[in-house]
């Protein structure tokens, strides 16, 4: 019990959808007019919801995203989340991360958690390289020593030294990754997250991420992925959640 760092406990997360109509937009706005008088009418009786609003029936749908999800995860783990598309992979580390909040059920973490659940996150597009280092590092936590020491450490895992100073807007896709990649993955923290940024990487940048990952684990930190990439897990990931 005590060396976990989270813990799952009847986790649910519940969208609100609305389902798409083959009907043309003259009947739509005829509908919506309906919708309103009914929801009126039904306010003057005393019938409508606590908001004054009715939803138009067959139009919404309830989805439940996760449902009574449970696990335990211990430091030093590696942990990847698989299945497929839509399972509720990222809306987990959405919430893990703090980014938006479960509908029932409860997480406990026990440690400071950095996330990467998309390329660019927290990047300026007119801002440079450089810039953006310390933009993205700020928002992550890290003070400005703590950045200007690890500064060059970061420039040269992502492999931009060329580029430090130019506008991340010209920057590819694999740049951008590699550059958010190596500022999450040099932050002092108990616990990382990333959704598959590692799979925009090329071959030796992805091998670099292994060997940083593994220190992570040497070193008694947890990391939580997303992946489909089979080989990745396999290498090295000793647990999954599916």
């Amino acid at each position: 019990m005590s060396d976990t760092v989270i813990r799952s406990q009847g986790l649910s997360k519940k969208f609100v959808i609305t389902r798409s109509t083959e009907r043309d937009s003259g009947e739509l706005f005829a509908d919506l007019m309906v919708d309103r008088a009914r929801s009126a009418w039904r306010k003057v009786l005393g019938l409508g919801r606590a908001d004054g609003t009715a939803k138009a029936p067959g139009r919404y749908e309830e989805f439940w995203a996760l449902r009574d999800v449970n696990f335990d995860i211990k430091a030093g783990e590696l942990v990847s989340i698989i299945g497929h598309n839509g399972a509720g992979k990222t809306t987990l580390l959405k919430i893990l991360s703090r980014i938006t909040e479960p509908t029932e059920g409860r997480v406990e973490i026990f440690g400071r958690v950095n996330s990467l659940l998309e390329v660019g996150t927290g990047f300026h597009p007119e801002l440079t390289g450089r810039e953006n280092i310390f933009l993205n590092g700020a928002i992550l936590g890290m003070t400005r020593a703590e950045m200007h020491r690890k500064f060059d450490e970061i420039v040269a895992f992502a492999g931009v030294e060329k580029f430090i100073d130019t506008p991340v807007k010209r920057y590819s896709v694999g740049m951008y990754a590699r550059l958010a990649f190596a500022v999450a993955a040099h932050l002092e923290s108990e616990i990382l997250v990333i959704d598959e940024v590692l799979a925009v990487g090329d071959q030796d940048f992805q091998k670099k991420s292994f060997d940083r990952i593994r220190q992570f684990r040497r070193a008694g930190k947890t990391f939580l992925c997303v992946s489909h990439a089979r080989a990745f897990v396999m290498e090295l990931c000793n647990k999954a959640l599916w």
